[in-house]
């Protein structure tokens, strides 16, 4: 194959996924169907299907472009010394930032995790991909607790995407404060763990 064709198929590709961003962003992952993506990417629904095999596939790209920037937020936490609840909210006012970033991308994700068993899937596996990253808690912890360390950091994971899906994407946010300071809570009493 061609340097020409690699470019173009990967261009193509690129332009699939920015369609389907700005298509999930204006009406939403439901609403969106893969025919549309193609329209809006000046391609047919079979090059769709060239490259992804359903709309599915094209959140879970957009799930591992945000990996890196979601993992290093729980790394950055996970290598705070000694935290105290102060430094654990200013961590929880940045990773609401990037909520706030993509948030649309964020609330595509939440409807394809309603809905689609490999986008749920692959969130999942994110999760356990970030907690393997997270090597200060987990290795704090004596090897009989590490599943146990691991099942509280999946816990604390999921209810700040929760919360910050209803407070900054659903505009749930009357108790944000507090909500904050309840999850710092609980990540200080995590993350002092075994010091």
């Amino acid at each position: 194959m061609s340097t020409t064709r690699t470019d173009q198929k990967r261009a193509t590709r690129a332009a699939l996924i920015a369609a389907a961003r700005e298509l999930f962003t204006r009406q939403g992952y439901t609403a969106t169907s893969a025919e549309a993506i193609a329209r809006a990417a000046g391609v047919s629904r079979a090059t769709f299907y060239l490259h992804f095999r359903s709309k599915a596939e094209v959140v879970i790209e957009l799930m591992k472009t945000l990996e890196p920037e979601v993992s290093g937020a729980y790394v950055a936490l996970d290598q705070l010394p000694n935290p105290s609840h102060d430094d654990v909210v200013a961590w929880l006012e940045a990773h609401a930032g990037l909520w706030r970033t993509y948030g649309m991308e964020f609330a595509a994700m939440e409807q394809a995790l309603a809905n689609e068993p490999a986008v749920a899937d692959q969130w999942f596996a994110l999760h356990r991909r970030t907690q393997e990253l997270m090597a200060n808690l987990v290795s704090r912890a004596p090897e009989p607790e590490r599943a146990l360390v691991r099942a509280h950091l999946m816990s604390l994971m999921m209810s700040v995407d929760r919360s910050f899906y209803f407070m900054l994407i659903r505009g749930h946010d009357e108790d944000y404060a507090d909500v904050v300071h309840v999850l710092a809570d609980q990540w200080v009493a995590l993350l002092r763990r075994g010091r």
